[in-house]
């Protein structure tokens, strides 16, 4: 029989990356986290954590929490069915692209998540990555570019985004005067999101034959913050069509390979049971998705 006390103690210290940030969490002493995570490794015969900076859990420890989070939405679904705790905020801890968030995700889905009391908890990943943290039981859903479903869950097609290679004419001018080129690219300084595998590098990589290193680049973790660089000539980006068709249309952005968009078809995951808050949620995200498709 599992102990539920232990595994909320092992949520806490994998939501909150630390043994200290659990602790403040469940308003317990770091001795008490450390205490119920001992004794939750020894009935489990496994380590369930990794002691690193920040702590993580392993596999095994992956595969608990995916359980304890599922218990707890379920628990939320049949309080709200027998009235007993209609009044309650249910938290759900989704993966979203940070692209999404720019163009208004929160904003369009606030009714849904007001009227069904949903408090949501992002975790900011590519589309690529995203699909990561579902695996690992860190998310109960996720935006990804994937179509095909992983072990566990379901997966609902929710529109598809385009992305276009802008410029200012200044940036263009200077470094693209004879357009793009294999040499020209790995030599204009481009805005690409975050560290890891990105649209803009797969592109770059795929398209050109550029491997990462090839090329000078910034490195932005903030969607909103590379729109900012690519207009302020700073560099050259790939950046989401609706992000950017105001400044296209007032030609303070130009397009690098005019008429040639790349589609990303995106996808909403989830575990295969959900809740039916999950469904709102799902619903209303699958909602914003539509309305970008048709931009």
């Amino acid at each position: 029989m599992l102990d539920y006390k232990l595994l909320e103690a092992l949520d806490a210290v994998a939501a909150s990356g630390s043994f200290e940030g659990a602790a403040q969490r469940l308003h317990l002493t770091q001795s008490a986290i450390s205490q119920r995570i001992r004794q939750l490794e020894e009935r489990s015969g496994t380590v369930l954590l990794v002691r690193d900076t920040p702590v993580r859990a392993t596999a095994a420890g992956q595969k608990l929490l995916v359980h304890v989070r599922q218990v707890r939405l379920l628990e939320a679904e049949l309080q709200e069915t027998l009235e007993t705790a209609t009044s309650d905020w249910l938290t759900l801890r989704i993966g979203v692209n940070a692209d999404s968030l720019a163009l208004g995700l929160i904003a369009a889905i606030a009714p849904s998540l007001q009227a069904a009391r949903i408090l949501l908890d992002c975790v900011v990943a590519d589309e690529a990555q995203t699909l990561d943290q579902l695996r690992s039981g860190e998310v109960l859903g996720c935006i990804g570019t994937q179509p095909q479903q992983i072990a566990g869950c379901g997966v609902i097609p929710i529109g598809v985004m385009q992305y276009v290679l802008v410029a200012t004419p200044e940036f263009v001018a200077r470094c693209f005067p004879a357009g793009l080129g294999a040499d020209a690219l790995a030599d204009a300084p481009a805005a690409v999101y975050g560290q890891q595998d990105s649209i803009h590098r797969r592109w770059l990589r795929e398209a050109w034959g550029l491997q990462q290193g090839d090329y000078p680049c910034h490195v932005i973790p903030d969607s909103t913050a590379l729109f900012g660089a690519v207009r302020a000539g700073l560099a050259y980006g790939l950046v989401p069509l609706p992000q950017v068709k105001d400044a296209l249309e007032r030609g303070v952005l130009c397009e690098l390979a005019a008429g040639e968009p790349i589609s990303m078809p995106l996808f909403w995951h989830h575990w295969s049971r959900q809740t039916a808050p999950a469904r709102v949620l799902a619903d209303a995200v699958a909602l914003f998705a539509g309305k970008l498709t048709d931009r």
